[in-house]
Formats: structure tokens, C-alpha cells, sequence
């Protein structure tokens, strides 16, 4: 994702704080994880946001698109915070500096990407944030199973790919301006997690065809999908997504 859409997709956010979203939202902290498996790659920068109940049940994780970072991507983390109050939000940097550019992060990279080779460079990916989503997990006690993922654009991406191979799968996995990556057979129980999918009907990044085309992938894996496809929005986030993420977070977790 290039700069000046990741500084539209913040202002966009920003704008819905403005109207009422963050009021209750605690500031953003940095924290300190447990150390990692000596394998386990660590994303260079992690925000967080505690939970306003005063005791994380679920551990929220926002991955950001690519070229962008978790400061870029944080205004997203603090407009869901109040609907959640008992879970922890976290906001990580991708792996890996962005090969496109002199500033941000990537997951993967996009350089002489193809159909072709792009599910490889998304499972190499997920493996190596899987690693550390179980340190994250860990280190507050929680277990495999209390995870919720939100991603947009290349997280996105990868937030499908962890619904599908991740075991135990996440809670709930939020997909926005995504699309599948996954060359493996179609299976029925690779996963039975609830995803939403939300796509810009105007989006010239990822274009919003494939949002049907992941839907079906991920319910042929046995995901329980609900596709949002908002016809004046492009790439990028602005306060209908956020509603859409709201409620359905709301309505599929057990205890908000």
C-alpha cells in the first residue's frame, strides 16, 4: 500500500474518533513481551491498548498493510477499543522493512509477486507471525484459542491465512481489503471460525471481486463467512468499516 493511501486511511480513522469513537480509549503503551523462541522473528515495534476492564480475556491483533506501520495503523486499534473492554489490542510492526520504499513495513514482500508464487510468500509469513502470536498469547496467560485477528490489506491477507492454519483456529478474524492466498486443497474442517470480510466497492488496490472469490475459498474450509462490500469506499478504512467491525465482533465473541 503505498504512503498516501495508508495517510488517507489514517485520516479517515482519525475523522471517526473525532466524531465520538475514542472518548474511553486508554493511550497507547509499548510493551515488553516474553522472550521468544530463539526461532521466532519479533516485530521491531509493538503498540498496546489494555484493556478497560483491568483484565485481558482475549488478545486482539491488528496487522497493518504493507508500507505501512503500527503507528499508521494504531487510530484503527483505538476506534475498536470500546466496544471490547476485555480484550487487549496490539499493534505490531510488520517483520520486515519495506522493500518498496525508504519507510514502513511489510510482511512479505511484493517485489515480482505473482498468483503463482504469492501463496508461498504468504505461508513463509504466517508461520513466522504465528510464532510469535503464541509468545504474545503466552506472555499474558492467555491461551492458543483467545486470539481475534483484524487485518487490512496485506494483513488481511495473512489474517485468512492464520484463520485457516492456526490451531486452534482465532476467536474471529476480521478481513478488510483483503484477498485469499491458499494453494492447498480445499478442506472442510481446516477451520470454523467466524470472518468478516469488508471491501471498498471502489477499491483500485485489490479490486473488490475477490472478496467473493475469498469468501467462498474460506467457507469451502469450513469458516462461517459474512461479506460487507461498502460501494463508495476504496482501500482504506473510514467509520462505516468500523462499524461493520464493531457489531460483529459483538455478536461472535462471548464476552466483549
Amino acid at each position: 500500500m503505498s504512503s498516501y493511501r495508508q495517510v488517507a486511511l489514517t485520516l479517515a480513522v482519525l475523522a471517526a474518533l473525532a466524531a465520538g469513537c475514542s472518548r474511553s480509549t486508554p493511550p497507547a503503551t509499548e510493551k515488553t513481551m516474553m522472550p521468544a523462541a530463539p526461532t521466532t522473528l519479533v516485530p521491531p515495534h509493538v503498540l498496546t491498548l489494555e484493556p478497560a476492564s483491568g483484565q485481558a480475556e482475549y488478545l486482539v491483533v491488528l496487522l497493518h498493510g504493507v508500507g505501512a506501520s503500527a503507528d499508521s495503523f494504531l487510530p484503527v486499534a483505538q476506534a475498536l477499543a470500546p466496544a471490547l473492554p476485555h480484550a487487549e489490542l496490539v499493534v505490531p510492526d510488520g517483520l520486515y522493512p519495506f522493500d518498496g520504499g525508504p519507510r514502513g513495513r511489510q510482511w512479505f514482500s511484493i517485489q515480482g509477486v505473482t498468483e503463482q508464487n504469492r501463496p508461498e510468500r504468504v505461508r513463509r509469513a504466517g508461520a513466522e507471525i504465528s510464532s510469535w502470536l503464541d509468545s504474545a498469547l503466552a506472555a499474558r496467560g492467555l491461551g492458543r484459542e483467545r486470539l481475534v485477528l483484524v487485518g487490512f490489506s496485506q494483513g488481511a491477507i495473512l489474517a485468512n491465512w492464520l484463520v485457516l492454519h492456526r490451531q486452534p483456529a482465532p476467536l474471529a478474524v476480521v478481513s478488510l481489503s483483503g484477498r485469499l492466498a491458499e494453494d492447498s486443497p480445499p478442506a472442510p474442517g481446516m477451520t470454523s471460525a467466524p470472518v468478516l470480510l469488508v471491501h471498498g466497492g471502489r477499491d483500485t488496490i485489490i479490486p473488490v471481486g475477490l472478496v467473493d472469490e475469498a469468501a467462498r475459498g474460506l467457507e469451502a474450509r469450513g469458516a462461517h463467512v459474512r461479506v460487507r462490500v461498502l460501494p463508495a469506499l476504496g482501500h482504506g478504512v473510514d467509520g462505516d468499516v468500523l462499524q461493520e467491525m464493531q457489531r460483529f465482533l459483538r455478536e461472535v465473541l462471548p464476552h466483549p
